[in-house]
């Protein structure tokens, strides 16, 4: 598995040298993650790592897209009236 499988629209990797850091996982992650490896299905414990971020950034960026559509999208009036309405209610 790398990183491509887990999230295919993802960019490209780059050919120069990641920086490493150090994480903290349950010991089900960890066993988890070793399978994956064992099993053939990941190049490395890294590259498990490395997929899941990327599909956890792509799937922010397209939550936080399709928030500012419905942004555009919305009735100002509507908005307004709703606005009012929850601080009227805070304010009680």
């Amino acid at each position: 598995m790398t990183s491509q499988d887990l999230a295919p629209d993802a960019e490209p990797e780059v050919t120069t040298r990641k920086p490493k850091i150090a994480i903290t996982v349950t010991p089900e992650v960890k066993s988890y993650v070793d399978q994956l490896v064992q099993a053939g299905s990941a190049e490395s414990a890294s590259a498990v790592f490395e997929a899941a971020v990327r599909e956890y950034m792509h799937t922010r960026r397209r939550r936080h897209t399709l928030w500012q559509e419905r942004a555009a999208a919305a009735n100002p009036d509507r908005v307004q009236r709703m606005m009012a309405h929850v601080e009227s209610q805070r304010d009680q």
